[in-house]
């Protein structure tokens, strides 16, 4: 029997708005029972189903993204052919519905949704824990950054720094972080978080810099994602050297997102920087794990002369789907 065939089988046999009944006449098979992932006996995938019990994989996405797979199926997302689409046959509040029991499976209070996780900026840290790898270019400067997300609010992160701009001195240097969710409020979709990143004197850095940071993100509505960060840099044998405040806000046009931030940067008995950082994140995998941006920071106010640069990234949500599935 066809996917299609099957969904409006399915979707026939379905109460209209009882969650849990519509899973147990959609899903169960498949996905099993509890949601754990284990398949009827009767039932052949050539894809393991997804554990829906993996709270790190029922949060780390948004309900939006979740309907999208259940209404056009896994082949629309790059997904297996395994998952059926039922936009034809089931209303929009059946798919609503079961897709909101499915994600109540994880069954522990606590996890940030995925609604939160708004597109990464240039500059301001997000403030949702994920699970990336990102490659920055900036100028001369170049950066890849590896995140891990531990349980569910703390993210640890390694960057290691090169320069293109010497032979002799191509390695600038490496940096360790650590970010915790403090807060979140999901009926308002903003969060906060609290970190420290680390730095010591390899590479092009001479000295321990150490920069403590609060990020914040909200999503209001569909209108605009609003990202900001403050922190404080402090170097060793100097102790406060500088603060520098973030800000940036965007819009979703379809897997477009524009925006725009700025960085004010205050040095303690130095002179202070304003520069503007217009971009432009584009999703590159139907799933949206892949994504990249382009854009250029653009220096207003400080030392003479100022440079724009180029900046540019790529980066993978290894938590959602290996690199080249979801296409």
């Amino acid at each position: 029997m066809s996917g299609a065939a099957l969904a409006t089988l399915l979707a026939l046999q379905a109460p209209p708005g009882d969650g849990a009944a519509l899973y147990a006449s959609w899903c169960a098979s498949c996905h099993g029972a509890d949601g754990r992932g284990v398949p009827a006996a009767s039932t052949r995938l050539e894809v393991p189903p997804a554990d829906l019990r993996d709270c790190k994989t029922s949060t780390a996405e948004p309900e939006d993204r979740w309907i999208g797979i259940v209404t056009q199926g896994g082949a629309a997302f790059g997904l297996s052919l395994d998952m059926p689409a039922f936009g034809e046959a089931a209303t929009p509040e059946q798919v609503r519905a079961v897709v909101r029991y499915a994600r109540s499976l994880c069954g522990e209070p606590g996890w940030p949704p995925g609604e939160l996780n708004v597109p990464r900026a240039f500059l301001a840290e997000k403030a949702y824990p994920e699970n990336e790898i990102v490659l920055t270019t900036r100028g001369r400067d170049q950066e890849a950054i590896y995140e891990r997300r531990l349980g569910k609010r703390w993210q640890l992160e390694g960057a290691l720094r090169t320069v293109l701009d010497s032979l002799d001195r191509p390695f600038g240097g490496i940096t360790a972080a650590a970010k915790y969710n403090a807060w979140y409020d999901a009926e308002r979709r903003a969060l906060a978080s609290v970190g420290l990143e680390a730095t010591p004197p390899l590479g092009r850095a001479d000295r321990w810099e150490i920069e403590p940071f609060f990020a914040f993100g909200w999503a209001a509505g569909d209108v605009v994602v609003i990202q900001g960060q403050v922190v404080a840099s402090l170097e060793e044998g100097a102790g406060l050297s500088a603060w520098s405040y973030r800000v940036g806000a965007g819009r979703h046009i379809g897997r477009v997102v524009p925006m725009l931030e700025l960085e004010w940067g205050i040095p303690v008995g130095g002179d202070r920087t304003l520069s503007f950082y217009p971009q432009c994140w584009v999703q590159l995998s139907r799933l949206g794990h892949v994504a990249a941006s382009l854009g250029a920071e653009l220096p207003a106010v400080g030392i003479e002369p100022r440079h724009p640069r180029l900046i540019a990234f790529v980066l993978w949500d290894y938590g959602d789907a290996p690199l080249f599935r979801g296409w």
